[in-house]
This record gives C-alpha cells, sequence and structure tokens, in this order.
C-alpha cells in the first residue's frame, strides 16, 4: 500500500536544478531518472521508500510506502533544502552578478543532501583522493552492508575498519570514517541516527577531527548551509587556475561573496555550465 501526497512550495524551486547540482544524486541509496528522485530510509522501526517528483511549479508529489507523512515531508524537506530563504543572498546577487540572481528565481541554488549530518560527512569522507568513480563504488558498497539503507554511527562502529577497508574498499578512509564516527558519539554531537545536535557542529569542529581536513569540513559545512569558506579540491583548483587565480588565495578570490563565498563559486559554474553532475 501507499501513500501519495501534495507538498506545498513557499520558495521558487526546480527539483532537477537542485538534484543536478552536484553528485549526491548518484551515490547510493539516491535514484534518480531526470524526472523522479528515490531512496529507501529509516522511519520508525522499519524501511520505507519515498519518491519525490514535480508536476507542476508550485507544488511536489510524494509517493510512499510510509503512512506517517508528516515524517516523509521532513525528510523531504531536509534532501532539497526547502526551508532555505535565500532572500539574503539575492540581494547579494543583484550586486554582484544577475545571472546568479536569475538562476534562483528560477528555483535553483539548493543542493541535495542525505538523511542526515552523519550520512553527508562520511559521503564527503569517501570523496577524499580518490577518483568519483570509486567513491560512488565505495557508497554502494557501505549502503550494501546495511541492506539498502544507508548505516547508522553504531552500525559502522559494528562493521569496523577492517571490513570498510577490504569489502567496501575505503582504504585508508576506513580508519578515518571508524575514528571520526567514535569521536562524535563520544563528544554527544550527534543522535544516534546521525543527525547533528543543534548548533555544535561548526568548522573548526570538524577540523579537529582526526582524518577531516580544510576541504571535508568546509564541504560538509556547506551541506549544513555554511557557505563561508570554499572547499578546495583538485577539482576547485583547476578551476581557479584556468582563471589565473592561485587555489591557496581561494577564499580571498570570492571575499566579495562574504558568508556566501561557495554559492558564489558554484552557482556560477553551474550557470555557465562549465559543472554541471559528475560523469
Amino acid at each position: 500500500m501507499t501513500t501519495t501526497f501534495p507538498l506545498h512550495l513557499q520558495q521558487p524551486f526546480n527539483l532537477r536544478m537542485t538534484v543536478e547540482s552536484h553528485g549526491w544524486c548518484q551515490l547510493a541509496p539516491w535514484c534518480w531518472d531526470g524526472k523522479h528522485l528515490e531512496r529507501t530510509v529509516r522511519l520508525g522501526p522499519g524501511a520505507e521508500w519515498v519518491q519525490v517528483q514535480q508536476p507542476v511549479a508550485e507544488q511536489l508529489l510524494i509517493e510512499t510506502s510510509s503512512s506517517d507523512t508528516a515524517a516523509v515531508e521532513e525528510r523531504v524537506s531536509r534532501w532539497l533544502h526547502l526551508d532555505w530563504d535565500p532572500s539574503e543572498f539575492l540581494s547579494l546577487c543583484d550586486h554582484n552578478d544577475t545571472d546568479i540572481a536569475r538562476f534562483i528565481r528560477s528555483g535553483g541554488g539548493r543542493f541535495l543532501r542525505g538523511d542526515t549530518f552523519y550520512e553527508d560527512l562520511i559521503k564527503t569522507v569517501c570523496t577524499i583522493n580518490t577518483t568519483w568513480k570509486q567513491t560512488r563504488s565505495m557508497v554502494a558498497s557501505l549502503v550494501n552492508l546495511a541492506e539498502g539503507l544507508f548505516p547508522e554511527p553504531e552500525q559502522l562502529q559494528a562493521i569496523g575498519p577492517t571490513r570498510m577497508a577490504e569489502e567496501c574498499k575505503l582504504g585508508f578512509r576506513a580508519k578515518t570514517v571508524d575514528t571520526v564516527t567514535h569521536q562524535l558519539l563520544q563528544d554527544d554531537v550527534i543522535h544516534i541516527d546521525g543527525s547533528a545536535r543543534e548548533g555544535i557542529v561548526d568548522y573548526e569542529y570538524l577540523k579537529s577531527l582526526k582524518g577531516i581536513g580544510p576541504y571535508a569540513a568546509a564541504h560538509t559545512m556547506m551541506l549544513l548551509r555554511d557557505f563561508q569558506t570554499l572547499p578546495v579540491d583538485s577539482e576547485v583548483s583547476a578551476y581557479l587556475r584556468q582563471q589565473s587565480l592561485d587555489p591557496k588565495d581561494a577564499q580571498n578570490a570570492f571575499q566579495h561573496w562574504g558568508e556566501y563565498r561557495f554559492l558564489g563559486y558554484k552557482l556560477k559554474r553551474i550557470v555557465d555550465q562549465e559543472n554541471w553532475i559528475g560523469d
């Protein structure tokens, strides 16, 4: 038995623009066919599937195996940043880049994210010093070990770094995942489901975790809607060099965007069609 219900949108929003804004839609357990976004999630004691589409501009249509529509709506809102108010950023766009302003007013500017802060952090770890193909494989293997769901912190602790390294091919990242998971739980920064406790996680805290450097910290914070630090990896570095900029000066190069450095950088690339989604 399935439940279908509409979710009315309060801000301009485009599902395709949001889902294809970066490569997360290619990482398990996400499935995206260009129109339908689907995944399996934990809701209550069991696993449920949720599918999202946008038949009209003003609303999303949600189909799910769960009867708890309020819980499903809460998950969908997190995945798609539906509660984000871009008005402050738009004012900056009107001054800095009217193309980005038009993109935001057309429903773009958000980024698909996972069920929890923990999922986004571990997926980010799986992007460190590797290829996108290998990232996809690592994440898919972790999801397979959790029977189609992204594993919760205690599940990854139980799996352990040896199995993560050998069965999921995480390599050195397996130790990072294990160490970081232990520290997050010990510091009481996350709930048992992997969601972050309000107001505790910030950029400096993430950098204090063994194995989490400036790139991973900035990328994870971006998915928590803290856009002030540019996550500089090899891709960003290559782009900056194409613009005759030194990657070491990345933060200064986008300082005219203030607290929205990442959005100023990333949305410009999307608007220019230079970096849509992964290969």
